[in-house]
């Protein structure tokens, strides 16, 4: 009897085997996240009407160095593209699939708040939580009314310096700054409390941890992607603005990835 037909699916090249995906409708995984009182906060924050969060599962093993290969065959999944209301008019005039991408990789080794001790070491914020309150601004019809969303914003601003570059690389960051700045129909926070809370409760449900087996540290392991471009196509309603962002948080141990998105939508 010959095996020599017999095909393992393990030793096939990389690239000849897809990722494919099948989405996760359980909601429980964002009990965080929906929870009442922080969704209560989201739609008085403006970010619910124009937001998609889900979940999929895929299918293979992923290391990093395929992360090229992960996108590619994420947005061109029918699964994906079906499900996903962003994604589901995207198109490549010249091909059958979509080839190209721009991403930037977001650090996570953010394990607890401390990034935000800068906002009361700084003065932005008093010891009672409460966001010092400045001269009235518009930028990109965000109203800035404070300390806080100048630091944000406007890198012209004194305050932009309180987060540094290597913060403000943090997907930590990035959805403090999302929650913060809000959408266009938007009720500011006098306090920072409820923004650090939120914050925190997108950080759990999203990204993955585990401890180190050798020194007990807490290690996120998931891989954060900041998609910037498909196709060159707008999949927002207003080009290049602050609140527009799409974000994929991948879990490589559970196989499970999250699909983030907000366009901006002018109230007005």
């Amino acid at each position: 009897m010959s095996f020599h037909n017999i095909i393992n699916i393990n030793e096939k090249p990389c690239e000849e085997i897809k990722f494919m995906f099948n989405q996760i409708s359980d909601s429980s995984h964002y009990d965080r996240i929906y929870a009442k009182e922080n969704f209560l906060l989201l739609q008085k924050w403006g970010l619910v009407q124009n937001m998609e969060l889900m979940k999929f599962r895929f299918n293979i093993n992923l290391d990093s160095k395929d992360l090229d290969k992960f996108i590619k065959d994420l947005f061109n999944d029918k699964n994906i593209k079906n499900a996903f209301p962003p994604l589901k008019y995207i198109t490549n005039k010249n091909k059958k699939s979509l080839e190209n991408f721009k991403f930037n990789q977001l650090n996570t080794n953010s394990v607890n708040m401390e990034l935000f001790d800068v906002l009361y070491e700084s003065k932005l914020c008093s010891s009672s939580n409460y966001i010092q309150k400045d001269y009235e601004d518009y930028f990109e019809e965000i109203h800035i009314c404070d300390k806080l969303k100048q630091s944000l914003l406007l890198e012209d601003s004194e305050f932009y310096s309180i987060f540094n570059e290597k913060i403000r690389k943090e997907f930590l960051f990035h959805i403090f700054k999302i929650i913060s700045i809000g959408g266009s129909l938007c009720q500011f926070e006098d306090y920072v409390t409820d923004y650090l809370n939120v914050t925190k409760c997108f950080y759990k449900d999203l990204v993955s941890a585990e401890k180190c087996s050798i020194t007990g540290d807490l290690m996120i392991k998931s891989y954060v992607l900041e998609i910037l471009n498909i196709e060159d196509s707008n999949i927002y309603q207003v080009q290049s603005h602050p609140q527009n962002f799409f974000y994929l948080i991948i879990n490589p141990t559970h196989k499970h990835v999250h699909l983030w998105y907000h366009k901006w939508k002018s109230f007005w």
